[in-house]
C-alpha cells in the first residue's frame, strides 16, 4: 500500500480543471447521500489504460471539499485480499472517514465485499458521447467487475471526465 496526496486533475499550466472539479463534486454528493458517517470504503479501478490513481485522487479531493476526512491508498498488485483486509480494512474500521483505494482487480470476487461504493474507469478515445451498452446493443465483455460498479466513467479527457451509463433504465 502507498498513500498519495489527493487532488483534482490539473492542466499543463497547473490549474485545476473546473469540469473535473464539478464532476467529482457531483459523484461525491451521490456517495454522501447514502454514506454519511463511520468508516467508508471506495474502490477505484478500471481498464488497464485508465488512470485510476488520478481518478481516486480527484474523488478524495471532492470528499475533502465536502468536509469529509478522506485518505488515499493504492493496492499493490502482490497484495492479496486477506492481507489487505488485515493491514488496511480492519485498522480503518474505527475511523469516521473515507478510504479511497485504487488498484487493479478491486471489484473482483476476492475484494468485492469490502466496498461501500466504487468507480469503474474506462479509457476509450474513440467512444461516442452517446455510447452505452443499450444504444450499441453490445454485451459487456468484462462482465461482473464493470456491472457491480456504483459509477462508470470515461477518463479519456482528463479535464472533462464523463459519466457512462450501461444500464437499461
Amino acid at each position: 500500500m502507498s498513500d498519495a496526496d489527493g487532488g483534482s486533475a490539473m492542466s499543463e499550466t497547473g490549474e485545476v480543471g473546473t469540469g473535473t472539479r464539478e464532476f467529482f463534486a457531483e459523484v461525491a454528493r451521490e456517495f454522501l447521500q447514502h454514506y454519511t458517517h463511520g468508516p467508508r470504503f471506495v474502490a477505484v479501478t478500471g481498464v488497464p489504460a485508465a488512470d485510476a490513481g488520478r481518478i481516486a485522487d480527484g474523488f478524495a479531493a471532492a470528499l475533502r471539499d465536502a468536509d469529509q476526512e478522506a485518505e488515499r491508498a493504492t493496492l499493490r498488485p502482490e497484495t492479496g485480499a486477506d492481507g489487505f483486509r488485515t493491514d488496511v480494512i480492519a485498522p480503518f474500521r474505527s475511523r469516521d472517514a473515507v478510504l479511497v483505494v485504487d488498484g487493479p482487480g478491486l471489484l473482483g470476487p476476492d475484494f468485492r465485499g469490502f466496498w461501500n461504493f466504487s468507480l469503474w474507469v474506462e479509457h476509450d478515445p474513440e467512444r461516442s458521447p452517446d455510447w452505452s451498452f443499450v444504444t450499441t446493443g453490445q454485451k459487456d465483455p468484462l462482465g461482473a467487475p464493470r456491472e457491480v460498479a456504483s459509477v462508470l466513467l470515461d477518463d479519456t479527457d482528463p479535464e472533462r471526465p464523463r459519466r457512462l451509463w450501461a444500464d437499461s433504465c
